[in-house]
């Protein structure tokens, strides 16, 4: 049978097999920031960027985000996109399928990342690693191929009703994969001003290392912004 016809039944097959679950959405959730950056390498940088994400039935997650920026004095471009899906256990765990684009259209570079994640979610901590397939290249030149470890972890001293803080250790976020001796430290604060708005405030810590953890200083981020829950 004829290779086209084939992957056309399975489509089908699976569309019609998800027309058949009961989706319901259980809950939405669309932020705005404003990032500014200050780094060894090109001094300023900043973005700016928006995210989003619907959830249903408690289970299936689908998010995405778009950031606009500078990176010195060059105009950089980030987006992701993304499906997690809670599994049927006891325990909080979570896998994610994530795609992540980074480009730099004044010299023509561009990094396409593709990150398959295990995360295990408590409301007091958890961590999240996975592979990150990432290719990256100029305009016109063969993409080269790097194979990375990513990690995240949090863990939150207060979360209540009004007020959650917190620290992250990671070596990548919803726009950014590093490398893995690339990493940074983060304080983290969210203000609920009420069931639906809520005031984001974060301080992050740079680190560059080349080997393992070995590391120095490498800049300071701040990112604030409102992140908007329903």
């Amino acid at each position: 049978m004829n290779k086209r016809i084939i992957l056309l039944l399975v489509i089908v097959l699976v569309v019609h097999n998800l027309y058949g679950l009961d989706f319901q959405p259980t809950g939405e959730e669309l932020g705005f920031y404003f990032t500014p950056e200050y780094q060894r390498a090109l001094n300023f940088c900043w973005d700016i960027s928006t995210v989003a994400s619907i959830t249903f039935n408690e289970k299936y997650t689908a998010m995405g985000g778009l950031a606009l920026g500078g990176s010195g004095k060059v105009f950089d471009m980030k987006l992701y996109t993304g499906l997690e899906a809670a599994m049927p256990v006891d325990i909080p765990l979570y896998v994610s399928l994530n795609y992540n684009y980074y480009g730099m259209p004044e010299y023509e570079y561009h990094v396409y990342s593709l990150l398959p994640l295990v995360s295990f979610k408590w409301q007091v901590a958890g961590f999240s690693i996975g592979p990150n397939f990432r290719f990256g290249h100029f305009f016109g030149e063969q993409a080269v191929f790097e194979p990375i470890i990513l990690f995240s972890g949090y863990f939150h001293f207060i979360d209540n009703d009004v007020f959650r803080l917190g620290i992250k250790a990671a070596n990548f976020n919803d726009f950014v994969y590093g490398n893995f001796g690339s990493y940074y430290f983060t304080f983290c604060s969210l203000i609920r001003l009420n069931r639906n708005m809520s005031l984001i405030n974060d301080v992050e810590f740079h680190q560059a290392g080349s080997v393992g953890l070995t590391s120095n200083f490498y800049g300071v981020v701040y990112r604030g912004g409102v992140l908007f829950s329903w």
